[in-house]
Formats: structure tokens, C-alpha cells, sequence
């Protein structure tokens, strides 16, 4: 049974960070376009990515994650309607452009073990992603950024680690 929740979880989060973009590069033409201008990219270093991620917060429609810039530490939490779960583990950059995320998901159900993986490139200061296992890449952060940004829902602080908490007591 485990091994089935650590799929769905994984699945959801995914799912839950790619939400905001959708309907951002929906048309085949764009996506082709996109994906040939992300593989003539460079993977970003992890020097990198620890800069851009650590000590944010990852806002998402139903929740957030934060990468605390402290002994790598991950924490996020997510909840739709009823349904919630969060999730505590630690996260890790590679020099291949990669972004990890290692954490034990729990919910009222139980908990299980899930890694989420992004892969990061860029060129003349755009950044491109896509999840590791399947999706589309797309525009993560425009030169100059652009309103619709997914990188402009990296915030500075931790703003998840007291829901992160209130729903451990909920457990």
C-alpha cells in the first residue's frame, strides 16, 4: 500500500507545483519552441539554485514549500478542501541543473516517502524547468521577469513552517 501513496503523493505535488502553469504554454507550438530553447540552454550549477531557492518559500495555490537555507531543510504543506497533508525532508542542487526535494508526506491517512525532482537551464538569464519524470519545460523566469512568473512565487522567509505544525497536531 505504501508504495502506491508514495506514487499518488509524488504525482500530487507535482501536480500542485506545476498548477500555476497550465495554461501558461498550453499550444504544441509554444511547448516545441520552449523545449528547444531550454535543451540550447545551459543546466544551472548548484551554486545556482541554492541562491535562488534557499531561504524562499514556494507559494502554491493550496500551499507552499520552503527551502530553509539551514542544513538544507524542507518542510511544505498542502490542503484542498478537506484534504491535507504536509510534508518534512530536505532538499539538494546538483551541477546537472537538478533541485531535489527528499521528504516523509503525512495526512490523516498515514505517510510515505516521496523524491520530487526539477531540472533547471538557462541562458542570457532566462530559466527554464521541468519536472524530472514527464511535463513540458516552460519559461520559469523571464529577463526581465514577467507577471505570470513561477519564479516570482519564490518569496523570501518561511511562510510554511506554523501550518507545517498546526497540521502535525491535526495528525
Amino acid at each position: 500500500m505504501y508504495p502506491i501513496r508514495s506514487i499518488i503523493v509524488s504525482s500530487a505535488f507535482s501536480v500542485l507545483l506545476l498548477a500555476g502553469n497550465a495554461g501558461a504554454a498550453s499550444k504544441a507550438e509554444t511547448d516545441d519552441a520552449t523545449a528547444k530553447l531550454a535543451t540550447a540552454a545551459s543546466p544551472m550549477k548548484a551554486t545556482a539554485l541554492e541562491k535562488l531557492y534557499a531561504g524562499h518559500t514556494w507559494k502554491w495555490k493550496t500551499g507552499g514549500g520552503f527551502f530553509s537555507d539551514d542544513q538544507k531543510k524542507f518542510a511544505a504543506w498542502s490542503r484542498k478542501g478537506a484534504a491535507w497533508s504536509y510534508g518534512e525532508g530536505r532538499w539538494y542542487a546538483t551541477n546537472a541543473g537538478k533541485l531535489c526535494l527528499r521528504a516523509l508526506w503525512s495526512s490523516k491517512e498515514g505517510g510515505s516517502g516521496a523524491v520530487t525532482c526539477f531540472l533547471h537551464r538557462e541562458k542570457d538569464g532566462v530559466i527554464y524547468q521541468k519536472p524530472n519524470l514527464g511535463g513540458s519545460w516552460y519559461v520559469f523566469r523571464h529577463n526581465p521577469a514577467q507577471e505570470g512568473d513561477e519564479a516570482l512565487k519564490l518569496v523570501e522567509g518561511d511562510r510554511v513552517s506554523k501550518e507545517v505544525s498546526r497540521l502535525k497536531g491535526n495528525r
